[in-house]
């Protein structure tokens, strides 16, 4: 554990105008973790200052090392991001003995800055589907264009309400220059689309569609075979079936 004193009669940066002033409201220790130092865990003791900014008032001093209320130095946020690219959050958080949702946040963050937001102009397909994401079904919706190959939205759930969001992201204008929407016979997905997009074609995927038609041939078997013998699943008797068959055949 480091001790850190800040030092007296300086000027220092507002971290709301970015002004600069020499007068201190208040201040109060806190605890940021940073790089380790070999094998060893480094914890700085930070006197955290709020300044009397003439013109924002009470504001915290910008440091450049450490982001407003965060309790890890940039550097260390960088090297744990660095390193969820090539493994697990949790991996990464037992590394370096920090909490697996503080990885997590981090992590998010970090993608924010490097892949800003997304650019939804020129989007004419879509296909949206659902995946599992924790035990007890729980699902969430991807919507991706298959065009060129990007994801553009993720959301926790598949019921109208929790893919909405991404067509009030859209935009009236995005919705209307949609052409087609790839889905599975999801009937809220279905519901969701005609109402934001009312010109885009609903294309069922196949995978689907051909596991609806085997239900609902199956459905409708026993009612076509009733009063038919049916063939058992032994190989055995259907073989002597069959031979039976060829022989009523040849007579």
């Amino acid at each position: 554990m480091i001790a850190l004193e800040p030092l007296p009669g300086i000027a220092r940066r507002c971290s709301g105008c970015g002004a600069t002033t020499t007068a201190i409201h208040d201040h109060s220790p806190r605890r940021i973790r940073d790089l380790p130092v070999f094998e060893s865990a480094v914890e700085l003791v930070v006197p955290r200052l709020r300044l009397a900014c003439p013109t924002c008032g009470p504001r915290l001093e910008h440091l450049d090392w450490l982001d407003p209320h965060a309790r890890i130095t940039r550097r260390l946020a960088e090297s744990v991001a660095r390193l969820c690219a090539v493994t697990s959050l949790l991996h990464a958080a037992r590394w370096f003995g920090l909490n697996w949702k503080t990885v997590k946040q981090i992590d998010f963050r970090h993608l924010e800055r490097a892949l800003g937001p997304v650019d939804l102009s020129g989007v004419t397909v879509i296909a949206m589907d659902e995946f599992a994401i924790q035990k007890g079904h729980r699902y969430a919706t991807v919507v991706v264009e298959p065009e060129r190959k990007r994801v553009l939205w993720v959301g926790r759930g598949r019921a109208r309400a929790d893919v909405r969001p991404f067509f009030e992201l859209l935009g009236p204008e995005g919705c209307q220059r949609l052409r087609a929407v790839a889905m599975d016979m999801n009937t809220a997905y279905d519901l969701e689309v005609k109402q934001h997009c009312p010109t885009a074609a609903v294309v069922y995927d196949l995978f689907h569609v051909v596991a609806k038609y085997g239900r609902e041939t199956e459905a409708i078997a026993p009612q076509r075979t009733k009063g038919r013998p049916l063939l058992s699943c032994d190989a055995s008797q259907r073989r002597a079936t069959f031979q039976r068959g060829m022989s009523a055949g040849a007579s």
